[in-house]
């Protein structure tokens, strides 16, 4: 029995012209299952509601936008409750000193913008979520979301 067991491996192994190109190949699998996951697990969650997401990437920023029919409060709220669980910590809005990985943009105040840091980047030197909500003016909230690498 224990013989059988081995046999689809040796098969494979044998397939593939040696041991050495099959632990390659399992490794290969492995690192990209697990790079997906991290990948996934990475972005923050959009509140129930959330339409017309998009996504895009420039250099080390993430941006997610999208729109939300609720408040600027209902937004901030949402990511306040949610974020903590996966394993981010509010640090406090753009306007506070070491929070930010972005520049403030002059028309806009900072204490609009929600930063979050990793629970254990006590430095502050990691990477960032940064919530800015407008109020469209018809019910809705037109929300990006900027993911920034570390300093």
């Amino acid at each position: 029995m224990p013989g059988q067991i081995g046999r689809p491996f040796t098969v494979l192994a044998s397939w593939l012209g040696g041991w050495s190109r099959l632990v390659l190949l399992v490794v290969v699998v492995v690192g990209l299952g697990a790079g997906l996951l991290w990948e996934q697990n990475r972005h923050p969650l959009l509140p129930a509601g959330a339409s017309q997401p998009n996504e895009s990437i420039v250099g080390d920023l993430r941006q997610t936008t999208y729109r939300y029919q609720g408040s600027i409060a209902d937004v901030r709220a949402f990511y306040r409750q949610t974020l903590p669980s996966q394993g981010w910590r509010y640090c406090g809005t753009q306007a506070t000193e070491h929070c930010s990985n972005m520049i403030q943009l002059v028309d806009r105040p900072g204490d609009a913008v929600d930063v979050y840091r990793r629970a254990d980047d006590q430095q502050n030197r990691g990477s960032t979520i940064e919530i800015w909500p407008v109020d469209t003016q018809n019910g809705q909230t037109y929300v990006t979301v900027f993911e920034t690498r570390g300093r």
